[in-house]
């Protein structure tokens, strides 16, 4: 049986177990899964710099992952196994029934579970008697969070552009009074009512904190609906209220100026899976973190965090392939590589903006010139 029968095989037991699933398939297999990819939305997820060819939740809430083999290849699918052992709770190897059986015990005395698939459709599904080292499982979790059950969070969290993270208030604030709005009707209201002409970045940022609905006109989403709760509390029910807060907080932040607000915007981060993730790490490292100490620790615990988060797109795609070529050192101990692979957002608007939440202390240093002219000993991250 080749691997496509068996890929379809595993989806539809998948589906029958009620499991949430992701798959990956590249591009020059695609035609060969046109029928799996007609189900199943796909994934850039990885464990350890590999893709698992399915990966979700179980029924219980656990992350998955499956290698999927035909007849052949058995070996090779058995290593990838075990190394999605590194980033899930459960790891199967899906093969061909015959051909999987030989090599059934080896895998579960190893920790894996085995999928069998003939012509019927599911032939045996042997469940590991035990999970092993499961080290990047709250990363991969987090990142299927995102991708399953994230549709109200609207993008990567450190891609929010605006130093000034009240800025992503201003949308909460307009919709509160006027009712939904299209784009462009917010945009128009933050220019002429709020005196702020960056109003589609601030749109966006409002959807990747999880604050106004995917739809058109956008709406508030229950978090959103609670922030303009908060705000109205706080005296702030018109986009001119909040020009005034902004302006108070000029030369400080909001954390030492409105504190009850920067709350509201650290709680709305920390909302975001990425950020809760990210903002553990920074706490184990803290309290004086070198930024090069604080990548050395996501990419070896929280390799999806550093991957979406803290990279360029074309960065991510060179730091992967350090991470399976078991090069991981060079993307936190090479000038040259972590310098062309972050986001340089990371270093500026980034920083700012975890100064105004109170997670950064206000001395914190950011960095706004070329990436080839920062200098990380100068300008180490102060957890507050």
């Amino acid at each position: 049986m080749n691997e496509p029968a068996v890929f379809e095989g595993v989806v539809d037991e998948l589906a029958a177990r009620s499991y949430e699933p992701l798959v990956h398939v590249p591009a020059a297999h695609e035609d060969a899964h046109a029928d799996v990819l007609d189900r199943c939305e796909r994934h850039e997820i990885t464990i350890r710099g590999r893709y698992p060819d399915v990966i979700g939740f179980t029924e219980a809430n656990r992350v998955f992952a499956i290698e999927v083999k035909g007849a052949s290849n058995l070996l090779r699918g058995m290593g990838q196994a075990l190394t999605y052992q590194q980033g899930a709770h459960v790891a199967y190897l899906a093969g061909d029934a015959d051909a999987v059986a030989q090599h059934t015990e080896l895998l579960r005395a190893k920790g894996v579970g085995v999928i069998g698939v003939d012509d019927g459709g599911l032939d045996s599904w042997r469940r590991p008697p035990s999970a092993e080292a499961d080290t990047e499982v709250a990363d991969v979790a987090g990142q299927l969070s995102v991708r399953l059950r994230g549709n109200e969070f609207g993008g990567d969290v450190t891609t929010l552009s605006l130093a000034q993270p009240l800025n992503y208030l201003a949308p909460v604030v307009a919709v509160d009074r006027h009712g939904p709005l299209a784009r462009d009707e917010l945009v128009d209201a933050l220019a002429d009512e709020f005196g702020f002409g960056a109003g589609d970045a601030a749109v966006a940022s409002a959807r990747t904190l999880g604050l106004l609905t995917r739809e058109r006109p956008h709406g508030l989403t229950e978090q959103g609906e609670l922030s303009a709760t908060v705000l109205r509390g706080y005296g702030v029910e018109a986009l001119d209220d909040l020009r005034l807060v902004k302006e108070e907080t000029r030369g400080s932040t909001v954390a030492d100026t409105h504190r009850p607000l920067a709350i509201l915007l650290r709680n709305a981060f920390a909302r975001h899976p990425e950020f809760g993730l990210l903002l553990d790490a920074l706490r184990e490292a803290g309290p004086r973190v070198h930024f090069l100490d604080l990548v050395e620790r996501l990419v070896h615990e929280y390799p999806n965090v550093f991957l979406s988060a803290f990279c360029t797109d074309r960065g991510a795609d060179r730091a992967r392939r350090l991470i399976e070529a078991g090069e991981t050192r060079r993307l936190y101990a090479d000038p040259s590589v972590w310098r062309e692979v972050v986001r340089s957002n990371v270093l500026f608007n980034f920083v700012q903006q975890l100064k105004h939440v109170g997670v950064l202390a206000p001395e914190t240093r950011s960095h706004s010139g070329a990436m080839a002219e920062y200098d990380p000993d100068e300008k180490p991250w102060i957890v507050a």
